[in-house]
């Protein structure tokens, strides 16, 4: 019973699969039927009736014939076949030939495809057939006005075109011969092979419409221009030699001679029509003219350069050398006063070699003038440098000279600075001494000490010869850093011995009724004896706010209050 069942599942799957299979190929089979019609309404014979408007004769004759044929076998052999074809892979699928149906299909398709193109062929070349034939009628008008035109200015303007103009007639001939093939081929109806000489034709007219407009230029050129060109060069390069100029290095009597040969070629060329290789060597030469008008105009103004940078140079180095001596008398008087640093002897040395290079270098180059063998532009380069050079060494002078003027300069402002030091601690110990200012604790007579110390090794290093102003400027930063701080911490003093006399004075109202503190402000005064001034503050201010609380702060008011009036 199972295997019955089996049997029945495998059967109706097996129809359900051919079933699927059928309906798929009677889909492609409406598929290709429905392509086939569609071919079959191309307008193919709307586009062939447009020919018969043409001539039918020759070319367009015979295209005509063969479009028809196709189009005649597509309709009666390959279309019909294709209807057979369907059929057969309708009748293959009821057998279930399914592969073979397939088979079938492809190859209807691919004839479709072929059948195709072969329209899309036949609509092509029909279309370029009309458009030719429609182009022709146009843009022929255009060639022959061109024709007229070359015509008309070859006989009108014969003179300016020289033995060209013999090669550009034959030209103009030819395109002539051709259009007269062109009339012949439209006529037979040869409309594709009149459409190529006609673009050709087109083509050859704009060219020598080209070279008609361009010999003339060119032939001035060859003739005219470009020889008068080369006769001032050579007239005005023999002038220069004569007037002394060194010209070897630039060959110019060689290069003329090639332009004059070149030219002569250049016509030959244009003899024969040709414009192109003249036209693109004319733009070269007369580069190389201009080329050679600059070389001369540059060696003009390197002369006159040469003429009056000699004479500034000759003048600059005779200023250099005279403070170069000017420098060497000062520093020798320096050196006598001041220690100068090994580098800014070095210095003073290297420019010595320097000047002397330079005068050296000039004395050269005048030799170079006066032989007149080498030319000024060169001469020029070298003069530049030189200048540059020059430049580079007199601001190098020009500092080591204000270096030793810095150095006096340095004296003066140390001596300065040491005068207003002793100014300053002169000050501050006056306003010490006014003070009432029982004595200095211990410290700020030491730090007092050193301030006097530090002045007098810098009074001392001033009077050295020679002098070291490296040494006398630190002795002076040290000296200016001890009265700063010896002034700073005197007035602090001051105002503390001030304060602590107000706090002992104010607290003796207590002394009699109160032993403690009678006992600690007898300490206070022992060390305000002993120039132990903050110490006697501290002990004086906490004996009094034990009795009085509040009362520093009052008695510091009180003194500010007294200070600002």
């Amino acid at each position: 019973m199972e295997v019955v069942i089996g049997l029945i599942v495998i059967l109706l799957v097996l129809f359900g699969v051919g079933y699927a299979i059928r309906r798929n190929i009677y889909k492609e089979v409406d598929r290709l039927e429905a392509l086939k019609i569609e071919i079959m309404n191309r307008s193919i014979a709307d586009e062939l009736s447009k020919v018969k408007d043409l001539k039918m004769t020759g070319q367009a004759e015979e295209l005509f014939e063969r479009w028809r044929k196709e189009w005649d076998e597509i309709l009666t052999a390959q279309l019909p076949e294709v209807e057979e074809l369907l059929f057969d892979a309708e009748d293959y699928a009821d057998k279930y030939r399914f592969t073979k149906s397939k088979k079938v299909l492809e190859h209807i398709e691919k004839t479709l495809k072929l059948v195709d193109e072969s329209i899309e062929i036949i609509i092509s070349e029909i279309n370029e057939l009309i458009t030719s034939e429609e182009k022709n009628s146009t843009e022929i008008e255009e060639v022959r006005t061109q024709v007229k035109k070359a015509k008309k200015t070859l006989l009108a303007h014969s003179h300016t075109f020289g033995k060209s103009h013999a090669a550009l007639e034959i030209k103009l001939a030819e395109i002539t011969e051709a259009l007269k093939q062109f009339e012949a081929e439209t006529e037979e109806g040869n409309y594709l092979a009149a459409r190529e000489i006609l673009l050709g034709q087109k083509d050859e007219i704009h060219i020598l419409l080209e070279k008609i407009d361009e010999i003339p230029k060119l032939l001035a050129e060859c003739q005219t221009v470009i020889p008068n060109q080369l006769s001032e060069l050579s007239d005005g390069y023999q002038e220069m030699l004569e007037n002394g100029f060194h010209l070897k290095h630039i060959q110019l009597e060689t290069e003329l001679e090639k332009m004059n040969k070149q030219l002569e070629a250049y016509m030959a060329l244009l003899a024969q029509g040709e414009t192109l290789e003249v036209k693109e060597n004319i733009e070269e030469m007369q580069e190389a003219i201009d080329t050679f008008y600059d070389l001369l105009e540059k060696e003009v103004l390197a002369h006159h350069f040469v003429q009056t940078a000699a004479v500034k140079i000759d003048e600059q180095l005779a200023d250099l050398l005279k403070k170069r001596q000017e420098t060497e008398e000062e520093a020798e008087l320096v050196k006598e006063s001041y220690q100068i640093s090994e580098v800014d002897l070095d210095r003073r040395r290297k420019i010595e070699k320097q000047i002397s290079a330079l005068c050296k270098q000039f004395s050269l180059i005048q030799n170079k003038l006066q032989s007149e063998q080498l030319a000024h532009s060169i001469l020029k380069e070298e003069l530049e440098q030189l200048q540059s050079q020059i430049e580079e060494v007199r601001a190098e002078h020009q500092e080591f000279s204000e270096m030793l003027l810095a150095l006096r300069k340095e004296e003066r402002e140390a001596r300065a600075a040491l005068a207003e030091g002793r100014k300053q601690l002169y000050e501050a110990s006056r306003k010490i001494q006014k003070s009432n200012v029982p004595g200095l604790p211990p410290n700020l007579a030491e730090l007092l000490k050193e301030a006097k110390r530090s002045l007098g090794d810098a009074g001392r290093k001033l009077e050295e010869i020679p002098l070291n102003m490296i040494e006398v400027n630190r002795i002076l930063e040290e000296a200016t850093a001890h009265i700063e701080i010896f002034s700073r911490q005197s007035d602090e003093m001051i105002e503390q011995v001030y304060l602590t006399e107000k706090v002992i004075q104010y607290g003796n109202k207590y002394r009699r009724r109160n032993g403690t503190l009678a006992e600690q402000l007898k300490e206070a005064e022992d060390h305000f004896r002993n120039y132990e001034y903050t110490k006697s503050l501290d002990k004086a201010a906490a004996a009094l706010e034990q009795v009085e609380p509040g009362s520093l702060s009052k008695l510091q008011s009180m003194l500010e209050e007294q200070t600002s009036k």
